[in-house]
């Protein structure tokens, strides 16, 4: 009896833990109007267009966001912007803007930013000394 009410206490534990880790994108909705205005929201595109978070991985936008709240990456308004939301409340917005989906309008003249624009950026890059890439033609 002891280890069926142990092993229930264990799984539900697991359980309550991974809806924690996850945001709530109702919550993140509420908190995220300081970010409407540059990346966007289900119904505005944003001012800047290029970079609307509308379905992009809410753990990396997490991530990232972290990055910046904490100044390992050096970007004076978005240091400024996330420097007042906790980890819990960064967490919420980012399960708000995956929950979006992709923009509904995008531009075949502009490119959006993408995760995966994000790890070709985040790849180091090796280049012996004296050598210069060639110029884009």
């Amino acid at each position: 009896m002891f280890k069926l009410a142990a092993l229930a206490l264990v799984t539900t534990s697991l359980f309550s833990t991974a809806a924690l880790a996850a945001g709530d994108p109702v919550v993140g909705k509420q908190k995220a109007t300081a970010c409407i205005a540059c990346h966007g929201s289900e119904s505005y595109p944003g001012i800047f267009y290029t970079l609307q978070l509308g379905g992009r991985n809410a753990d990396k936008l997490e991530i990232k966001t972290m990055k910046y709240k904490t100044g390992k990456i050096l970007h004076p308004m978005m240091n400024m912007a996330v420097a007042f939301f906790d980890e819990k409340e960064i967490r919420d917005i980012s399960a708000y803007y995956q929950s979006l989906g992709k923009p509904f309008f995008t531009s075949p003249l502009i490119k959006i930013k993408t995760d995966a624009d994000d790890e070709k950026a985040a790849a180091p890059v090796f280049m012996p000394y004296g050598y210069a890439p060639a110029p884009a033609r």
